[in-house]
């Protein structure tokens, strides 16, 4: 919500309103707290509230209400900036991070990037209850920069695959893409160009398409 007023005048401005509902942090901040005990146990909360005062510290009493709910998940919080800081430096920091749309969306290109591309990134626009379709795409979109040149990386829109099926429930077929993926991206001579190879688009899914045949049990 928001908009611009007294446009091409000395006295533009623009307004941008951020709307946080108990029910939508508490949902999403449930989901990440449930995924983490499926993990390793740890959930980050991404916030600001030292600079944004409304709304971030609602955000950050959520949180906290949540974490007494599941007292076996260990938490911890930052700032978004140095949060972002953390990331390049101590990846191994964190497992699952929540944030609200602007800061995740900062954060899940940067997380990319941190382990070698966003060509790497898959994405997911979530209905935990499943009452309603989700989407599963790459982090990096449609990258129209590069289209039709055959050198766009697979692995993003082919993990976005495997996490639509374990959604689904298919955690066997997922799994069996994961493990083909990670064993081809241990392989230098099949790397597109973002990774520092030569590779095409098509060769990097037919060497996926390859090792999902010996990896996934008959």
């Amino acid at each position: 919500m928001g908009g611009r007023l007294y446009r091409h005048t000395d006295s533009e401005l623009a307004v941008q309103e951020t709307v946080f509902t108990r029910h939508g942090c508490d949902r999403i901040m449930r989901y990440a707290f449930d995924l983490a005990r499926t993990r390793r146990g740890h959930v980050t909360s991404a916030t600001k509230s030292n600079g944004i005062i409304h709304a971030m510290p609602f955000w950050d009493e959520r949180f906290a209400l949540m974490a007494t709910q599941f007292p076996d998940v260990r938490t911890d919080q930052y700032h978004i900036d140095i949060l972002s800081a953390h990331f390049v430096q101590h990846p191994d920091w964190f497992d699952v991070v929540v944030a609200s749309n602007l800061f995740g969306d900062i954060l899940s290109d940067l997380g990319a990037a941190v382990v070698g591309s966003v060509g790497l990134a898959p994405s997911a626009n979530l209905n935990p209850e499943q009452q309603y379709p989700s989407m599963f795409e790459p982090v990096h979109g449609s990258a129209p920069d590069i289209a039709g040149k055959g050198i766009a990386n697979p692995i993003a829109q082919i993990w976005s695959g495997a996490m639509m099926l374990r959604h689904l429930g298919e955690s066997k077929a997922a799994l069996a893409i994961e493990r083909a993926l990670e064993a081809v991206l241990a392989r230098p001579d099949v790397r597109t160009p973002d990774l520092g190879g030569k590779a095409h688009t098509r060769e990097v899914g037919d060497a996926i398409a390859n090792e999902i045949s010996v990896v996934a049990e008959p």
